[in-house]
């Protein structure tokens, strides 16, 4: 879908009134718009990359308790985190979005390609795959039956830059591809606050989605076509509650890491050749990407893991 139309259609449907427009939103989304056909293996698999960056650093998932920023529509990034040995994940969301009828599906996915599933998490050394991927396949249909089993506790609406837990309460502060969503000012509070949570011994570990969102659906744009507008133009033409991007570059996400009093350990980005290419051939970014190197600005993804400083 051209990213203009499907820009409007998003800025029509947040100026409805908020019961009405998650609802209207959902339905485009499930009947037009990604939600159409469900595959969990892309978040599974980030639950995977995960525990091998928690292994990297010398720490272990098995029995830990993890908190994800950015539930979403799904649960498979916690649902990953337990099979792989997680004791307890608390995921919290801004918006409510999460319905039981596509986790379902998800669960069913996972029962009809068993054997890729399998495959996902042979090399993740988890010594309770079997035995809870086994259990999760016997589960019925009832959310609130597999958030029990699963130790999963879900919170939404609720705020990530000030929640009731208590310090040092959590061991892994986590998401996937959604700390791009969150407006710089409440980004840097989000990451304080995974700072008091995590304490002393915990890890932050995020991945960051740096593209452009509009260009995972047309094609006819590139990974950093955002790039060209000021912030007031694209706040006009994306800024709804379901396209905001904050357009942070991976350098501004580093320093807000350190920012907050953390120690960034691993930076684990992925470049775009084609848009380093085009910046150096002379691609026009707005003043605010200017001064940067063309591999940051063309920097698409990366994993950030970080700790408290010092």
């Amino acid at each position: 879908m051209n990213w203009k139309v499907k820009a409007w259609i998003q800025n029509a449907i947040a100026r409805l009134p908020s019961g009405a427009s998650y609802a209207t939103y959902y339905f485009v989304q499930r009947h037009l718009g990604g939600l159409r056909e469900v595959s969990p293996m892309s978040r599974l698999a980030a639950g995977v990359r995960m525990a091998r960056y928690i292994e990297q650093e010398g720490r272990t998932v098995e029995g830990k308790t993890f908190l994800e920023v950015g539930t979403g529509h799904e649960l498979n990034l916690p649902i990953a985190l337990w099979l792989l040995g997680a004791g307890r994940v608390v995921t919290v969301d801004v918006n409510p979005y999460l319905k039981a009828e596509l986790v379902f599906e998800d669960v069913g996915y996972m029962r009809e390609h068993a054997e890729e599933v399998g495959r996902l998490f042979e090399g993740a050394g988890s010594a309770v795959f079997g035995e809870r991927f086994g259990r999760l396949m016997e589960g019925g249909k009832e959310l609130e039956g597999l958030l029990a089993m699963t130790g999963i506790e879900y919170r939404a609406p609720a705020d990530a830059t000030r929640l009731e837990m208590e310090d040092g309460n959590v061991d892994y502060h986590v998401s996937f591809a959604t700390l791009e969503h969150i407006p710089p000012r409440t980004l840097a509070g989000v990451l304080r606050e995974g700072k008091r949570l995590v304490g002393g011994d915990g890890l932050l570990v995020h991945w960051v989605d740096f593209s452009d969102h509009f260009s995972h659906s047309d094609r006819s744009i590139g990974a950093i076509h955002f790039l060209r507008f000021s912030d007031e133009e694209w706040e006009r033409l994306a800024g709804n509650r379901y396209m905001y991007d904050n357009r942070l570059r991976v350098d501004d996400v580093v320093g807000l890491f350190g920012e907050a009093g953390l120690r960034v350990a691993a930076v684990d980005g992925t470049v775009d050749e084609e848009a380093v290419e085009a910046l150096r051939r002379g691609f026009m970014v707005d003043g605010r990407f200017g001064g940067k190197e063309a591999e940051v600005n063309g920097t698409v993804g990366a994993w950030i893991v970080a700790g408290e400083d010092g």
